[in-house]
């Protein structure tokens, strides 16, 4: 991709190397730390060494009156009915609050709605089924902050509703408006709260945490799973509860997580691309193509045969999921050439599976940059799934149009939308015209974390990376900068690939360009690169070598 501008924070010189002498850290890596906005050695220290010390579940509001209404339940044997959500965040959230509940002797139940059957959130089908085992509470998990209705049914059912969720709270001329639950646990609904970034499952682990704090830190592999996969901001408290589960994960006592791995193929240390591409893609497939209540079971199982015989399942869920997937991006590209015209948002609608839209919203997102809706037509309706770049707010965008929606939640840059089919038209003009006027960032803009010399990039640097780890949402991989460098021993690897090394006032470092094989470079060009610097290890020889993520010809 070509970038119209490289952007880096510029920094004191001198506050950086007072930085990097009093924390014992590289200069190029301070450097990253405070482009992300760490300002002071506090700051820097606490996100290099996450504590879970420092996490206080009873300061989130509901959480003590929920205990203690747990607590009295389960002592009088008042039957509770826990109400998940169908992918990988609602899916670990219901297995923690549903095993640590059952550890504590509760008559407890569980219920995941199917995606096409049930739809999200709290729906008339899961009350009948909390009416049928006989609860008098539900508990929801990653969803029901805007089921006021529902809440409403239930209660005239005599069955009293304590909402978890960390989703957005729908408001009203700048004031919250909340179903009438029993009590609301969502960090979202609190003023200047720390916790806002957790995902449903980070929300339904403090609830777990408040009932039995060393009972609950079992459960962080899958918290790391659950929030990873609904890719929040991997700060502060987060970067604490995922800093401890992916070791979890790494080294797994559960079978469950150990099955996972093994059919994903995933050995080792752990990194992004594993939990993003192989892990949670399969736990996200059951409830995209089928019913994923299966998928609970097999993280609270201790029966082997059973969770080995849950695991294939899931595998052949995957390969179902991803089978659909290519049929709709075939269609999507077709698409693309005859309903697309550079409209700054992407709306578009078919026969397709409500499962998928999502993941084939992202894709698109990824190559296009702007916001994407993708619809599937199920009768007179259509409902669907809509991702955006950062600095576009989808609740925002919406809300704009609520008089042609039926029902819309989600995040700011993730949601999920229903309407009538004959408002897609009106749907998309209204959104386009929003998007016009927006203020939307710059789509091709490179942000940089610190520029450098290659005389500053060696293996230090490389290992003092792996500090920042793990990366993800909001903690991305450190990008560098280098100017002026000259192109030596260029080659195509591969089929799409450049190698070459690159030098400047005498040193050289080896580089390689994935899928950057059409650069108009040649040997001994002057360049600029955008690079992470690693280890490369093969045939065990460990070489630094620069994976380049764009370049550019020098400006003379």
């Amino acid at each position: 991709m070509q970038y119209s501008e490289w952007v880096v924070v510029k920094t004191n010189q001198e506050y950086l190397e007072y930085l990097s002498r009093f924390l014992n850290i590289s200069i190029p890596v301070v450097q990253v730390l405070v482009s992300r906005g760490l300002k002071d050695v506090n700051e820097i220290y606490s996100f290099l060494n996450p504590s879970m010390d420092l996490i206080d579940p009873f300061s989130i509001s509901g959480v003590y009156e929920t205990v203690r209404i747990i607590k009295e339940a389960v002592k009088s044997g008042i039957r509770i009915f826990i109400n998940g959500d169908y992918d990988a965040d609602g899916l670990t959230a219901t297995a923690i609050l549903y095993d640590i509940l059952k550890k504590m002797k509760a008559q407890v139940f569980y219920h995941i709605p199917h995606r096409i059957h049930h739809g999200y959130g709290l729906t008339q089908t899961s009350i009948e089924e909390a009416k049928k085992v006989g609860a008098k509470l539900i508990i929801t998990v990653d969803c029901g902050i805007r089921d006021f209705e529902m809440v409403q049914y239930a209660k005239k059912q005599g069955i009293q509703t304590i909402i978890t969720d960390h989703h957005e709270p729908l408001t009203v001329d700048g004031k919250l408006v909340l179903p009438d639950a029993l009590i609301i646990i969502n960090p979202k609904v609190d003023e200047n709260s720390p916790y806002t970034s957790l995902a449903g499952v980070g929300v339904a682990f403090m609830l777990a945490m408040a009932l039995n704090s060393e009972e609950a830190m079992q459960y962080l592999d899958l918290v790391t799973l659950g929030t990873y996969a609904d890719m929040v901001p991997l700060n502060t408290v987060n970067r604490a509860l995922i800093k401890q589960g992916w070791q979890l994960i790494e080294n797994p006592c559960r079978v469950s997580i150990k099955t996972l791995k093994d059919i994903a193929s995933v050995s080792g240390n752990i990194k992004k691309f594993h939990m993003s591409y192989c892990l949670i893609p399969k736990i996200n497939a059951p409830g995209r193509v089928d019913h994923a209540a299966d998928v609970v079971k097999f993280f609270v199982s201790e029966n082997f045969e059973e969770i080995e015989t849950i695991g294939k399942w899931i595998n052949q869920m995957n390969s179902l999921r991803q089978k659909t997937e290519e049929k709709i991006m075939e269609e999507i590209e077709k698409k693309l050439e005859t309903e697309f015209n550079d409209e700054p948002v992407i709306v578009l609608w078919g026969d397709w599976h409500i499962g998928v839209v999502g993941t084939v919203a992202s894709k698109l997102l990824d190559r296009f940059n702007r916001p994407v809706f993708i619809m599937a037509i199920d009768e007179n309706k259509a409902k669907g799934s809509a991702r955006a770049p950062n600095g576009v707010d989808l609740q925002k965008m919406l809300g704009s149009c609520k008089d042609l929606l039926i029902r819309f939640g989600g995040h700011k840059q993730a949601a999920g939308v229903m309407l009538y089919k004959e408002k897609l038209n009106e749907f998309k003009e209204r959104l386009c015209k929003l998007a016009g006027s927006m203020d939307m960032e710059p789509q091709n803009v490179l942000q940089l974390d610190a520029q450098v010399s290659l005389s500053e990039v060696n293996e230090k640097v490389t290992e003092e990376i792996k500090l920042l780890e793990p990366f993800g949402e909001g903690n991305r991989e450190p990008l560098f900068g280098a100017k002026e460098l000259t192109v030596v021993n260029l080659r195509k690897v591969g089929s799409n690939h450049l190698k070459m090394s690159l030098r400047q006032n005498g040193k050289y470092i080896p580089a390689i360009g994935f899928d950057m094989a059409k650069e108009p470079i040649l040997e001994g060009c002057l360049i600029d690169a955008a690079f992470t610097p690693v280890i490369n290890e093969w045939e065990g020889v460990r070489s630094l070598q620069l994976q380049l993520k764009a370049i550019r010809r020098t400006q003379q």
